[in-house]
This record gives C-alpha cells, sequence and structure tokens, in this order.
C-alpha cells in the first residue's frame, strides 16, 4: 500500500494492482475441468419392488397402530 503521502494516482492503480492478483491467485487455484467418472455398468439392477412392499409395511403398520383402541378406563 503507498504512503499517505503518496500521490492520489497511485492509490487506484495498487487497488487495481491488488484486485488483478485475487483473480489471478483464485483462478489459478481452480482445478482443471476433467470429465466425470462413468458408473460401474457391472452392478446389478435392484428392483424397487422390495422399497415399495417395505413403505407399504411400514405404513400398514403405522396406521394399524394408530388405529388401535385406547387403555383408557371410564373415568375420562
Amino acid at each position: 500500500m503507498p504512503s499517505p503521502n503518496a500521490p492520489r494516482f497511485l492509490r487506484p492503480l495498487v487497488a487495481a494492482g491488488f484486485a488483478a492478483l485475487a483473480a489471478a491467485g483464485s483462478a489459478a487455484a481452480q482445478a482443471p475441468a476433467v470429465a466425470p467418472p462413468q458408473p460401474d455398468r457391472s452392478l446389478p439392477l435392484i428392483s424397487p419392488v422390495g422399497g415399495y412392499a417395505l413403505m407399504a409395511l411400514a405404513t400398514a403398520a403405522l396406521i394399524g397402530v394408530s388405529l388401535l383402541p385406547s387403555k383408557r378406563g371410564h373415568q375420562d
């Protein structure tokens, strides 16, 4: 940074220089563009039917538990 006694025209130049250095530093820090890895095609496809069946079973259990009568006495 220039000293307080430096001419006024140097301040914008120094600020522009710092901005250029900051932009160059961040551009240099970015990783080069690399193609994303391809998915492994050797994995067998899993049918979503098992997940749907598990979801239906959990939903049925939740509804069944919520429909159970409460064990309160006649004092309510």
